[in-house]
């Protein structure tokens, strides 16, 4: 992407703070999606197509585990002893309508939903790792009750 381009979408706000600046991606991939796909090119639309796709890499741990043990008649108690939540719990865990994300002095971050916050322990203990190393790849900040990781 050119750099003309790149500083008249990345940069957001009256300072131009770019929130992608420590973000390891392929924006020249992530640009050329957004335009096949139609949305329009702006900061905000890169952080959600960003973390769509994270949310599909979720889902995809979320779907392995599924898999990995839907057929076991003790499903409840091999997740309970495996992932430390239950098999229903893992199974109402849903990353596209549970993360939400915003820009804040020119930095990205995540969050759980108000009403979802309750599952931050279950959210952790499946997806904790996943969503450390995607922050670091990305300079993205999951804020955890307050806290961030």
């Amino acid at each position: 992407m050119n750099k003309e381009l790149y500083d008249a979408v990345f940069g957001y706000g009256d300072s131009k703070i770019d929130p992608f600046a420590t973000t390891e991606a392929d924006f020249d991939a992530i640009i050329k999606d957004m335009r096949l796909g139609g949305y329009e090119i702006t900061a905000l639309n890169v952080v959600e197509f960003i973390l769509l796709n994270e949310c599909d890499t979720l889902n995809s741990i979320k779907s392995a585990i599924i898999d990995e043990c839907k057929d076991l008649q003790n499903r409840e108690d091999y997740c309970r002893q495996n992932y430390g939540i239950s098999f229903k719990e893992l199974f109402a865990l849903e990353p596209k309508t549970d993360i939400e994300w915003d820009i804040k002095s020119g930095s990205v971050i995540i969050f759980l939903s108000g009403e979802i916050q309750f599952k931050e322990d279950a959210y952790m203990k499946v997806f904790g790792t996943a969503l450390q190393d995607f922050c670091k790849k990305t300079g993205f900040t999951y804020v955890k009750l307050g806290e961030t990781m």
